[in-house]
C-alpha cells in the first residue's frame, strides 16, 4: 500500500494482522525497522509469523534467525495455527528461511551471519528473535564495561546501518526491560522506525494489548487494543 504523509508517498508493507494493518495506515514503512516488546507470553513470536507468511504470500524472501528456541520447538509452535501448511510449504520453497542457533553455535558464526545477510540481495523481510541476544558480548550487559559498552553500541549501530543500506523490512523482537537499569537497552527506541508494545493485563482474566507508541511516517493508531491468540494466530479485536 501507499500512503502520502507530508507530501511524500510511503509504501508499506502488511504485516497480515488486519485490524494491526489498520492502526499503522497499511502497514510498517518499507524498509524500515520495527521493535516488538514485551513480556514473555504474550506472542511477539507468534506475531512474526505473520509478518513473514505475509510476505512469502507477496513474492518476498523473508528470514527468521532465532538466538533462543530450537528449530523444532519453532515448528511446533508454527504447527499449532490453521496456516501452519501453507507456512511450512513456504518453508520447503525457501520463500521463508528459518535459522536457529544456540548461544555456542551463533557466538562462532557471528560475523559469518552478518556477511550473508549483507550479501543476500533477494532479502525482502527480516526477523531477528531476540536481538539482544545478536550481540554475543552484551549476554550479560550488567558485567560490561565502559569500553565493552561503546563496543556494544557500535556494533548495534553498524547493524542498523546493514539493515537500513540493504532495505530491509525489519522486525526486531526486544526481550529486554524498558527501564534505565538496563543500558544495552538506551539507544535502542532511537534508532529503530516504530516499536510495537504487546502486553497484558490481568484482571481475573488475561486481557493482552497491542499499543503503538511510535511509527515514523505514520498517523498510527493512537490508543491501544486487545488481541486474543487462537488457531488464526493473533487476533486483534477491530472497533
Amino acid at each position: 500500500m501507499e500512503d502520502k504523509l507530508s507530501g511524500r508517498v510511503i509504501e508499506r508493507e502488511s504485516i497480515g494482522i488486519n485490524n494491526v494493518d489498520k492502526m499503522i495506515q497499511g502497514g510498517v514503512p518499507r524498509g524500515g525497522i520495527v521493535g516488538l516488546s514485551g513480556p514473555p507470553g504474550v506472542g511477539k513470536s507468534i506475531f512474526t509469523l505473520h509478518f513473514l507468511l505475509q510476505g512469502a504470500r507477496q513474492g518476498q524472501k523473508c528470514v527468521y534467525i532465532n538466538l533462543e528456541e530450537p528449530e523444532g520447538n519453532i515448528i511446533n509452535m508454527i504447527n499449532q495455527f490453521e496456516f501452519s501448511k501453507e507456512f511450512l510449504d513456504f518453508v520447503d520453497k525457501e520463500k521463508i528461511v528459518i535459522r536457529c542457533f544456540t548461544y555456542p553455535e551463533y557466538e562462532k558464526i557471528y560475523s559469518d551471519l552478518f556477511q550473508k545477510i549483507r550479501e543476500d540481495n533477494s532479502i525482502n523481510r527480516l526477523v531477528i528473535d531476540s536481538f539482544n541476544c545478536f550481540f554475543p558480548s552484551a549476554f550479560n550487559p550488567e558485567s560490561l564495561s565502559l569500553s565493552g559498552e561503546v563496543n556494544i553500541r557500535r556494533m548495534i549501530n553498524q547493524a542498523f546501518s546493514m539493515f537500513r543500506r540493504k532495505g530491509l523490512t525489519t522486525i526486531l523482537i526486544l526481550e529486554m526491560q524498558l527501564d534505565k537499569q538496563t543500558r544495552f537497552y538506551y539507544n535502542i527506541p532511537h534508532l529503530v522506525d516504530g516499536i510495537i508494545n504487546l502486553d497484558f493485563l490481568e484482571l481475573g482474566a488475561i486481557e493482552r494489548r497491542i499499543f503503538i507508541p511510535k511509527m515514523r511516517w505514520t498517523n498510527q493508531y493512537r490508543e491501544s487494543k486487545s488481541y486474543e491468540i487462537n488457531k488464526k494466530g493473533i487476533v486483534v479485536r477491530g472497533e
